[in-house]
């Protein structure tokens, strides 16, 4: 969480070019103070303004656009995010920016654009769905300046007002001067991502990951303390962390032709603008579907299949409370006061306010949040993700994977309960698993005594990210 302002505190300059002259340094708080609302107390900058010959995000697949920029405008974002980028505000050569954002929806068109039922209106789905990712993005890396409700010059809307156009905030976990990073460099910057602390790593090691997302181990040392290259924490709007995700994100990305190690240098998602990976991982994040979970788009759109017992309750349709359970496992509901914790008490007002900002209903009180859920969503008995047959290990036939229900790092997904967009992934992933046992039976613990199937090689050629070429 960013610091907190008292009330009168001068606005903190960090960094913004050391060579500024005065005249330049008041020209840009102008600015600055321009992209709020008048009424809102300074707001902290770190970090150093980009060059004017920067790097501006651009799109390699040069994609098409999505049918969200029909309505939402640079305006709006810029409205939105005025303290976006640790204080400095939208910026194209930042993280955070209209730029990165359109052409990060690109990837995911039903983003802000999908309406699969008469629940609500066509454009009250695609505001709503919009609306539920901001809220997320307010409670992840949001600058969340409590101090706004104790100034006594404002008044309750107009703390709403400033509180919740703080959005896009911080770039990095426990921003914007992180403990997990170099004290040289604590965050101001997008590139002192690259190495991290002990505590930063975020690396979970078992032999089958380790075959897939094997952790970076490279270290380097500064005044006499290691710093690892391998730091897997939370980076972007929504936090990327453990190196699955960063694995899983990264085989997405290699899908759509954009061939990225970020295993290996994991601070790519910050830095890397060709596509805008901070935007992209956050979108991807909030789009796809991590078996027996759903994905958050699916809930607020109102296309998922809730267990007998939670549509009892009234958990089903298009509703926003099951969405702090996937991403976060907070089901603790909404605090009576203003601003109130973090949390999902957090993300319920801010899908309240985004919501009223762009016009559309919230939907019923009770299910904003997961807490009177009574089942999780693995009370939805399926298959989660592929592994080994292990009932088939013994003939004389190659190997096969099967699903199981128990999570791994090959998704399967049910076509019962998941868009085709990921079912259609199946297969590929099938055979990826096929290829692991072949190419590091150890990991499973496989033979050609235990295993006699491992005798018979496949005959199609197969590849760890079942891609060819």
């Amino acid at each position: 969480m960013a610091a907190m302002k008292k009330k009168g505190q001068i606005l903190r300059i960090r960094g913004i070019g050391a060579q500024m002259n005065k005249t330049g340094r008041r020209n840009k708080l102008k600015e600055l103070r321009r992209q709020s609302p008048d009424f809102c107390p300074e707001h902290p900058i770190y970090g150093k303004e980009p060059e004017e010959d920067c790097a501006q995000p651009s799109d390699p697949n040069e994609l098409k656009k999505s049918p969200l920029e029909k309505w939402f405008t640079k305006q709006i974002f810029n409205d939105l995010f005025p303290k976006s980028n640790i204080g400095m505000g939208p910026h194209p050569c930042l993280p955070y920016s209209y730029e990165s954002f359109i052409i990060a929806a690109r990837y995911f068109p039903d983003f802000g654009a999908s309406h699969p039922n008469k629940q609500f209106k066509a454009d009250e789905h695609h505001k709503r769905d919009v609306a539920a990712f901001f809220a997320h993005a307010l409670q992840e890396t949001g600058e969340n300046d409590a101090s706004v409700y104790n100034n006594t010059d404002l008044t309750l809307e107009q703390a709403h007002e400033c509180f919740y156009r703080g959005g896009f905030y911080n770039w990095f976990e426990r921003g914007p001067n992180s403990s997990f990073l170099l004290p040289s460099s604590p965050g101001f910057s997008p590139q002192d991502g690259k190495r991290c602390t002990d505590e930063g790593q975020y690396c979970k090691d078992d032999p089958i990951l380790n075959f897939w997302y094997p952790c970076n181990s490279d270290v380097e040392t500064h005044s006499d303390q290691d710093y690892h290259k391998g730091c897997y924490f939370g980076r972007g709007a929504l936090q990327l962390s453990w190196n699955y995700n960063y694995g899983l994100f990264q085989q997405f990305l290699l899908t759509k032709g954009i061939k990225v190690d970020l295993i290996e240098n994991p601070n790519l998602v910050m830095t890397k603008m060709d596509p805008p990976l901070a935007m992209m991982a956050s979108i991807w994040f909030y789009m796809t579907p991590q078996p027996p979970k759903p994905s958050m788009h699916q809930i607020v759109i109102g296309d998922w299949k809730p267990s007998s017992k939670n549509r009892r309750a009234g958990y089903q349709g298009a509703i926003f409370g099951p969405t702090s359970l996937i991403i976060n496992n907070e089901c603790g509901g909404e605090d009576s006061d203003e601003p109130g914790g973090p949390g999902e008490s957090r993300r319920i007002k801010a899908f309240k306010w985004f919501c009223k900002y762009f016009k559309v209903p919230v939907g019923s009180e009770r299910t904003l949040s997961c807490k009177g859920m009574l089942d999780g969503f693995d009370a939805v008995q399926h298959m989660y993700s592929w592994h080994p047959d292990w009932g088939n290990m013994w003939k004389s036939q190659s190997c096969d994977c099967a699903p199981a229900p128990y999570g791994g790092p090959l998704p399967y997904y049910d076509p019962k309960l998941y868009p085709h967009e990921f079912t259609k992934q199946n297969d590929r992933n099938r055979l990826r698993c096929v290829y692991s046992m072949y190419e590091s039976p150890e990991t499973f613990r496989l033979d050609e005594s235990n295993s006699p199937c491992l005798k018979h090689k496949p005959k199609i050629r197969l590849t760890k990210t079942g891609i060819r070429g």
